[in-house]
């Protein structure tokens, strides 16, 4: 039976008419294990990495902050240029449940198994949601593999990766209206929501593709105002208005609005550009979109406005941001598994289940070991001993310029001992100044100015990069500190 989310006037929304004979219930529950399982051991080990996002160690020093203040930060506490200046922590959720882990006897490898459950969880709903759109009738491993690994590369220890396995559980309310919570979308969107809400800013993608549904639906024919549509309408609102019930009230639900306001400085930033194809993220996100444009066009069935509608502005924004590539395949993955072709049943091999459920098991326990016998932070990128040397020397506290990157470390590392001059909270810091910031970064000749209005003394930056050079230069400055990643600079 077909329970996946379609046009009722579909050839493929009829089973009992169209379905070939294999169907899902053709299939022995163990091979259903088997395949599941090898999808929940590659989500589980794709995410027991190392800690090592630097956005991660500000979000884990924020939570630690919260437990301790017994409540959120509305102004910031981490800079020495903008000092008291507004600021939502908008993923404050998130971060008191990486503190807490920390602070927990698991520690900080608590974090890094975190990493993988959801892994595993996004990985299997994946899995399930291509399945269930299918109908269990076609090989849905052509859609899921390359949808699975463009967003597992987001899979790192930020609140990002929270807000893809809402949306997975989206897709699920939404594409499944026969499952569990598919049935009772005014209870489990607004708990969604509001959860997603107050761990990432990217539940504003959650609302806009609810909205693209509805629209897409009423294009289909079927109104808002009558049938499911209606339901997921008031739990669209209820959910909407739940979100509003956090610490910082309007200010957390605005805050994806508020963000692009800072679209100049966030140009600057890898992750807000469109993608390159010479990257990975680039190159991989362009194959899910070769993969999913040939579904639909070789398809015997049409895909329905509704189809349409729904992927294609999720394309264009992964198109705009890089960021945005993390959801997007996810979002045509259940589009493009329904109009795969039928693919003959499986063949029923018993032992060979066996055999590759223990094999699973094995590697995934072996992996497991492995990883977590490795320390659990992997600084390695981070201006370790270049910061040490600036502690020993007695520069620490003093007023510190380093990268946004790196401010990070210095954040979990030395706060409140030392602050920093900009981290990678663009949406806290004006504009005009988080601009400049990167072309000072950039070897701009208003780096005199700008050192100087902030009275910069100690600076940590990239050996070999065009603003060291520029200071090395200099006789108003001297080198303490080099080694192959960082060289340590002092006001004369």
């Amino acid at each position: 039976m077909n329970t996946s989310y379609t046009d009722e006037k579909s050839p493929r929304s009829q089973p009992e008419e169209t379905a070939p004979a294999a169907t899902a219930e053709t299939r022995s529950a163990f091979a259903r294990v088997r395949t599941a399982l090898v999808w929940i051991v590659l989500g589980w080990t794709v995410a027991l990495e190392q800690l090592d996002d630097n956005s991660f160690l500000t979000h884990l020093r924020t939570g630690r902050w919260i437990l301790e203040h017994h409540g959120v930060p509305h102004s910031d506490i981490y800079s020495y240029t903008v000092p008291g200046a507004p600021w939502v922590a908008q993923s404050w959720l998130a971060e008191v449940l990486y503190a807490g882990l920390y602070e927990s006897p698991v520690g900080p490898n608590g974090i890094r198994v975190l990493g993988g459950i959801l892994g595993a969880a996004c990985a299997y709903l994946a899995y399930r949601l291509a399945d269930r759109a299918a109908a269990g009738r076609a090989r849905t491993v052509v859609v899921l593999l390359p949808a699975l690994f463009v967003s597992a590369l987001y899979w790192v220890e930020r609140p990002l990766f929270i807000g893809i396995l809402a949306f997975l559980a989206l897709l699920w309310i939404v594409e499944i209206p026969d499952s569990a919570a598919g049935r009772r979308p005014l209870i489990a969107l607004p708990l969604l929501m509001w959860l997603w809400a107050n761990c990432h800013g990217s539940f504003a993608l959650g609302f806009a593709y609810l909205a693209l549904h509805l629209l897409g639906r009423w294009a289909d024919g079927h109104r808002p105002w009558q049938g499911r549509e209606r339901r997921l309408l008031q739990a669209t609102v209820l959910a909407f208005a739940a979100c509003f019930l956090n610490p910082y009230g309007a200010g957390l639900v605005l805050f994806p609005v508020q963000l692009l306001t800072h679209g100049e400085a966030l140009q600057y930033v890898p992750e807000w550009q469109s993608p390159d194809l010479r990257s990975l993220v680039g190159a991989a996100f362009a194959v899910w979109i070769a993969v999913f444009v040939a579904v639909l066009v070789l398809a015997r069935t049409r895909p329905t406005r509704r189809d349409v509608l729904v992927s294609l502005p999720f394309l264009l924004l992964g198109l705009w941001a890089l960021r945005n590539a993390a959801v997007a395949p996810l979002v045509g993955l259940p589009i493009a598994a329904r109009l795969l072709p039928a693919a003959p049943p499986p063949v029923r091999r018993p032992r060979l289940d066996v055999a590759v459920v223990t094999t699973a098991v094995l590697i995934a326990a072996s992996l497991t070991r492995s990883q977590l016998a490795e320390p659990p932070f992997d600084l390695s990128r981070y201006p370790v001993a270049a910061m040490r040397s600036v502690e020993e020397q007695g520069l620490l506290g003093r007023r510190l310029f380093t990268t946004t990157g790196w401010a990070g470390y210095v954040i979990h590392r030395y706060w409140p001992r030392q602050r920093v001059f900009m981290d990678d909270r663009y949406d806290m810091y004006p504009t005009d100044f988080a601009v400049n910031y990167q072309k000072v970064r950039h070897g701009d000749a208003r780096w005199r100015t700008t050192f100087d209005r902030y009275r910069v003394e100690v600076v940590v930056w990239e050996t070999g990069a065009p603003l060291t050079e520029l200071l090395t230069e200099s006789p108003s400055w001297r080198t303490v500190y080099r080694d192959r990643l960082a060289t340590v600079l002092v006001r004369r």
